[in-house]
C-alpha cells in the first residue's frame, strides 16, 4: 500500500510517499517534495492545485491521501488557506483522503514508534511532519 502523508503549510501540501508490506516501509522516489498553491483565493488556482496534486497521485498509483489535521481554534490553529487546500484535496474526484489529529498520531507512534531515524530516511527537514503523519496512518492501521 502506497500512502502520501501531507502536511499544509502555508500556500503549501508538503509530501512524502511512504509504502508498506509486512511492516517493510519504503520511501519511493517523487518527482516532487511540495505542492504549491500560487494564490487560494482564486478558484483557477485551488482547481490548478487540486488538478496537479490528483496527477501525482494517479501517475504514482498513491492508494491513499493523509493529511495532517489541524486545529480549527486556539494559539495553533491553522490558517483559512490551508483550510482551503485541504478543503480542495478532500474533494477531489478519485482521491482517497483522510485526515489525522495530532492526537491520533501521537496515539500511534506510542503504539508503534518508528523503528529508524528520521536523518536515516534521505528526506529534506521540511519533510518531516508529512512523513511523521503518514508513518502515524500505518502504525494505526497495525493490531495494538
Amino acid at each position: 500500500m502506497l500512502v502520501c502523508g501531507v502536511e499544509l503549510s502555508g500556500n503549501d501540501a508538503v509530501i512524502c510517499l511512504l509504502s508498506e508490506n509486512e511492516g517493510i516501509y519504503y520511501l519511493p522516489e517523487c518527482r516532487v517534495r511540495r505542492i504549491q498553491c500560487a494564490n487560494p483565493d482564486r478558484a483557477e488556482d485551488l482547481k490548478y492545485f487540486q488538478k496537479t496534486f490528483a496527477k501525482l497521485v494517479e501517475d504514482y498509483k498513491i492508494d491513499h491521501v493523509v493529511i495532517k489535521e489541524r486545529m480549527k481554534k486556539g494559539k495553533f490553529a491553522g490558517g483559512a488557506n490551508g483550510f482551503k487546500l485541504e478543503a480542495a484535496l478532500q474533494l477531489a474526484p478519485g482521491l482517497e483522503v483522510s485526515l489525522l489529529s495530532a492526537t491520533e498520531q501521537k496515539a500511534n507512534l506510542k503504539h508503534c514508534p518508528i523503528p529508524f531515524s528520521f536523518a536515516d530516511t534521505g528526506l529534506k527537514k521540511f519533510q518531516e511532519t508529512a512523513f511523521n503523519v503518514a508513518f502515524a496512518y500505518f502504525a494505526g492501521k497495525h493490531e495494538w
